[in-house]
């Protein structure tokens, strides 16, 4: 059963109460300034372009549309016949018929959609509901092809309120409704949707920015975007983007959803040092429900994504900042849901919701305020599948966050049930760092959480709660351990929180082969129905200062037997009650992140508890008295 809480967690008057904690820096492995810096950049020039439409005048568009006000019938002329006019802007009439290719080669151009009539184009009133439709079925080119020329200028390119849908483009064609080709250009989307379209690779959207000498350089800065329902000869169902020039950024609320991918990239294929960012900003006039990444199949890896040679996958959840400007905000999670790899069934293939290949360079991915649910594969890692020399992160910052407990949280994602690993994740030769993670409710036969495998995979984990995973071994599915450690791994638990999860033989499992070892210190593992916590073989391992269910299946120091009386773990709320041992249990260690599971400083020392080895409290949360106030005033 999912559990969300009150979103509310504290009044203003508790808020005053923690105004003197002031939070430390974060540290983080993966480097998100310079995406952040360079999308906020892209979202400044995108308002500039908007404000100079406002102050268009007649002679800066034309019109194209079925009435007579227009410049351009749509009888008689196509939308590239306004363009090739050299005007600045064209603005398209929805009541005409558009099947035609367009194609733009080294030239800046504005095209607008959402208008009823050239009447209404031509005093600006765009409906923001209203998508003009342009139909590629007629051709075997994408609908919109964007080009560049050898040391062409930097163009700029502004699409909006446009409906792409129909085209079926075979090779060598490339991306069948817009496709966008070593071009120096500077994209921008505004309520674009991309859909039905089958293309060779990049069903949806194609953005190859080249490599070497004629690499070019292609920003795609894209608000309200919805690319669904394509599908992929080959690779990349909705969206292809390669190249070490490309960087495609998504806001508002834009989504990837329903596309089909015939070998690997259901949703988005990534390759070559592109980066892609997604921001969640929900706000009145918007077309589509929930940004992010949903229902996507592929019928080898990555149903949702797939990530490849030194590709960057960032989803922001919570929102980014500069001193002027802001990109996404605190209301709403990035999504990635429903995805599927192994579709066929033939092979067992990995990555339900995220892939990050282990060839090719570092693949990184990063989120925060993200949401990864009921994701499948035929293989492992139904929620993502990390591959060697890749970086998986996952992070709260401070600030707000749409929820005030499971900022990010990772539920009901399921591996194969033919000895499949990592329900949730799936770590092999990889290095995976998440903190301020709830983990409930995955599904797989070995490591119904986490699994990692080898001797390069190294698993750090902090401020989480592990609750949920497995049913016993039911349904096909072997269940063994929440958190796995084989061939080599080395996993890493700090100050987290593992309770009532229903795994079979024990909770951990640290395979002794090729030296797999885990550290546990400053957590909570009361997990009964999981049996003891290690089986009777394990690796090598590090525990001190654990509040547990039971002692006799590992040797630690600081050990504490005793239920940790949490406020209420029936209604999944693991915040520890008045009176809890795990309370001033701990001293100080070392952490990525210091903060609590609330982002609230540690080491705040109850006076009515005896201090252990410090005043650090055990697992994830750390117990303030005014918790208690507001459980007793408001929630009971």
């Amino acid at each position: 059963m999912m559990k969300i809480l009150n979103s509310n967690l504290y009044t203003t008057t508790l808020t005053l109460l923690i105004i003197c904690f002031v939070s430390p820096s974060i540290a983080t492995t993966i480097n998100i300034d310079e995406k952040v810096t360079h999308d906020l950049d892209m979202y400044r020039s995108f308002l500039s372009t908007s404000e100079q439409i406002e102050l268009h005048g007649e002679a800066d568009f034309v019109t194209i549309g079925a009435d007579a006000g227009c410049d351009f019938d749509s009888n008689v002329s196509s939308i590239q016949d306004a363009i090739d006019t050299g005007s600045t802007e064209v603005r398209v009439a929805s009541n005409g018929s558009y099947i035609e290719s367009i194609v733009l080669q080294n030239q800046n151009l504005i095209l607008r959609g959402g208008f009823a009539t050239c009447s209404d184009a031509e005093i600006n009133n765009q409906n923001f509901m209203d998508l003009t439709t342009i139909n590629g079925s007629a051709n075997q080119t994408p609908i919109i092809t964007v080009l560049g020329e050898t040391n062409n200028l930097y163009r700029l390119v502004r699409l909006e309120n446009l409906f792409l849908m129909g085209a079926v483009v075979s090779p060598p064609a490339q991306g069948a409704a817009l496709s966008v080709i070593e071009a120096e250009v500077e994209l921008q989307l505004l309520r674009v949707t991309i859909f039905n379209n089958t293309g060779n690779i990049g069903g949806g959207m194609y953005i190859n920015s080249g490599f070497g000498a004629s690499q070019t350089n292609i920003n795609v800065f894209a608000q309200d975007m919805l690319i669904s329902s394509n599908s992929s000869l080959s690779l990349a169902g909705g969206l292809y983007c390669s190249g070490g020039g490309s960087q495609i950024t998504f806001t508002g609320i834009s989504t990837i959803a329903n596309n089909t991918a015939t070998t690997i990239g259901g949703g988005i294929f990534m390759r070559g040092f592109c980066q892609i960012s997604i921001y969640s900003d929900p706000h009145p006039n918007i077309i589509s429900t929930f940004p992010g990444i949903f229902n996507n199949k592929s019928a080898e890896e990555g149903g949702g994504v797939f990530l490849s040679s030194s590709a960057s996958l960032y989803l922001f959840g919570q929102q980014m900042c500069d001193s002027t400007h802001c990109l996404g905000s605190n209301d709403a999670p990035i999504y990635v849901q429903g995805n599927a790899a192994d579709i066929d069934n033939l092979n067992k293939e990995s990555g339900g919701g995220i892939y990050l290949d282990g060839i090719g360079g570092t693949n990184e991915f990063y989120a925060n305020g993200t949401w990864v649910v009921d994701n499948q594969a035929g293989g492992n890692g139904g929620g993502a599948y990390v591959g060697g020399n890749s970086i998986f992160e996952i992070e709260r910052r401070p600030g707000g966050c749409w929820q005030a407990d499971r900022c990010n949280l990772i539920i009901n994602n399921r591996s194969g049930t033919s000895i499949g690993f990592g329900g949730g994740f799936y770590v092999d030769d990889a290095t995976m760092n998440i903190s301020h993670v709830y983990l409930e409710e995955n599904r797989a036969d070995f490591g119904t959480a986490i699994a990692a495998s080898g001797e390069n995979a190294m698993v750090t984990i902090e401020n989480s709660v592990f609750d949920d995973n497995g049913n016993g071994g039911a349904d096909g599915y072997s269940d063994f351990a929440v958190i796995r450690a084989s061939t080599g791994a080395s996993i890493s638990i700090r100050h987290s929180t593992i309770a009532d999860n229903d795994a079979v033989n024990s909770v951990f499992e640290v395979d002794p082969a090729f030296g797999s070892s885990m550290s546990l210190s400053s957590s909570v593992v009361h997990d009964p129905s999981s049996g003891n916590l290690f089986g009777p073989v394990s690796g090598d391992l590090t525990i001190d200062c654990l509040v547990s269910h039971e002692p006799a299946s590992f040797t630690g120091t600081n050990v504490v037997v005793d239920d940790p009386h949490f406020v209420d773990r029936t209604l999944g709320n693991f915040h520890l009650a008045a009176g809890s041992p795990a309370i001033d249990l701990c001293a100080s260690i070392s952490m990525i992140n210091p903060l609590d599971m609330d982002m609230e400083t540690r080491a705040w020392d109850d006076p009515d508890q005896i201090d252990g080895m410090g005043i650090f409290d055990a697992g994830a949360d750390e117990r303030y008295f005014f918790e208690e106030i507001f459980v007793d005033g408001f929630e009971n």
